[in-house]
């Protein structure tokens, strides 16, 4: 390892332990506004119960769990980007050193960051507010379509990305192709996080591992801004993961699945591996399968593939518990991460 690579390393490690204190350090805020407002979630009303009545059976154990806290995920990446920006060009020297905030490498997943969660938690005030007011399926494919658009058409009219990527094989693909290749990855990167947020901890812990991949990445290309990014969003996680993990203290909300899922896809496009993505998110995949292959048996011949969709809902409803299957469930997508760490390497041969 070169001077220059643990030079960066530390930087990336310094961000995640600063960003980890930081998430610490908005529970307590954070839990004392979710008392005050009575954030807990309703998983028995009974529009839900029509639609879903197995999966609201096996989350009413979570009833009045406190919601939202997807805040304390991607809160600190972007509190310490403008932090330590500023405090570079006041103070520069350990500051300067810090410093992740860069147009070429970091300005894309942090606005991505910010604008899922910032949509999310609007998702997430209105539903509290008033029911009726919450995203529904349509409003949320609305919503998630224009922002998918937004970032396509980025890449391809400012970032005169023409090329399908795979790592360093590349495709000429063209401008409309490859456009709606994009907007479709991120529409189902999105989405499948949104899918994938049911039990507790299996959200965290499968953005945490494919976070790993995507530091080895950054790492490899030299990707060092990028890298220290990605830092911040795994010390973040980690702490989340802390409180989320079985029995949740509380739940992320739709502001934490669509700033992560939305983050990690342009993060997929900068360093051209989305292709290798239905791997390193192999569990993404298989929820978002599975709710497909439900809803099509349910059209065709009018009976239901398995008991409860997403799947992980499945094994819940045959009485597997709860940290048995969000365990295997980080197993399972590990073994993709591995398989896409293969291509990689192959690929950069």
């Amino acid at each position: 390892m070169t001077y220059e690579t643990s030079f960066q390393l530390i930087k990336v490690i310094l961000n995640a332990l600063f960003s980890a204190l930081l998430a610490f350090l908005l529970v307590p805020p954070y839990l004392k506004l979710a008392a005050k407002f009575r954030l807990g979630d309703r998983y028995a009303d009974p529009e839900r119960v029509q639609r879903a009545p197995i999966a609201s059976q096996t989350l009413k154990e979570k009833e009045n769990v406190p919601t939202m806290g997807g805040i304390i995920i991607w809160l600190p990446p972007i509190i310490l980007a403008f932090l330590f920006y500023f405090l570079g060009l006041v103070f520069g020297s350990f500051f300067s050193y810090l410093n992740y905030l860069e147009r070429r490498e970091t300005y894309l997943p942090l606005f991505a960051l910010f604008l899922g969660g910032f949509l999310g938690l609007i998702d997430d005030i209105l539903g509290r507010l008033n029911r009726e007011l919450k995203f529904g399926i349509k409003e949320k494919i609305i919503v998630y379509l224009a922002v998918g658009i937004f970032f396509a058409w980025w890449f391809i009219a400012k970032l005169n990305y023409r090329f399908l990527e795979i790592v360093d094989l590349k495709i000429y693909l063209g401008t409309l192709p490859l456009f709606f290749l994009l907007l479709f990855i991120y529409l189902a990167t999105t989405f499948s996080f949104n899918e994938v947020d049911g039990l507790d901890g299996l959200f965290a812990g499968i953005a945490i591992l494919m976070i790993i991949f995507f530091l080895f990445v950054s790492l490899k290309e030299e990707k060092y801004n990028l890298a220290s990014f990605l830092g911040t969003l795994l010390g973040s996680l980690l702490v989340y993961l802390w409180f989320n993990f079985y029995p949740a203290l509380f739940f992320d909300g739709n502001n934490g699945s669509f700033s992560v899922g939305s983050s990690l896809a342009v993060i997929s496009f900068l360093t051209g591996t989305y292709l290798l993505l239905p791997f390193i998110g192999l569990i993404l995949v298989i929820d978002s399968g599975s709710v497909i292959l439900q809803l099509i048996s349910k059209k065709l011949f009018k009976r239901k593939i398995f008991l409860s969709t997403p799947i992980h809902h499945h094994f819940k409803a045959l009485g597997l518990k709860e940290p048995q299957i969000v365990v295997r469930f980080w197993i399972v997508n590990f073994l993709g991460i591995l398989i896409a760490f293969i291509l990689y390497l192959f690929l950069k041969i």
